[in-house]
């Protein structure tokens, strides 16, 4: 049976991969000599193309609201609470809305559909913290 950890793992995962993803399109910008030296040195001068640049924010958006999730799971496990039923159940709905978030960045990048998305996984990390919060 999936736990809260294997939801954990997942995201993590898909952090790595996006972290890998950004730098070989990186890469391959600058083979292209789509990205400046000034821009890679010092994130001044003429920005990456949306290609890079939407990975590398992306991966940004990943490093950000989902910490508090992580924060969450580390109380779980440090106070020995069991994770099941709903609270399991929005930790799954949290990771796929976060999968689904960053395909819709690093492709078509519809930004109304792309900030839904976003505040419906905050809306669902926020009720993990209050069902946490009440089952203390």
């Amino acid at each position: 049976m999936p736990s809260i950890l294997h939801a954990a793992a997942a995201l993590a995962l898909l952090t790595l991969f996006v972290y890998f993803l950004m730098t070989v399109l990186g890469v391959i910008a600058n083979a292209r000599g789509e990205l400046s030296k000034e821009y890679s040195l010092t994130k001044t001068g003429a920005p990456p193309p949306p290609y890079v640049g939407n990975a590398g924010r992306n991966l940004v958006n990943l490093l950000e609201l989902p910490v508090l999730f992580y924060v969450l799971i580390a109380l779980h496990l440090a106070g020995d609470i069991e994770v099941w039923g709903l609270q399991l159940t929005l930790a799954w709905v949290f990771v796929g809305l976060r999968y689904l978030h960053t395909l819709i960045h690093i492709t078509i990048n519809t930004i109304g559909l792309r900030f839904l998305v976003h505040r419906i996984s905050a809306i669902v990390l926020v009720a993990m913290w209050l069902h946490f919060l009440i089952a203390l």
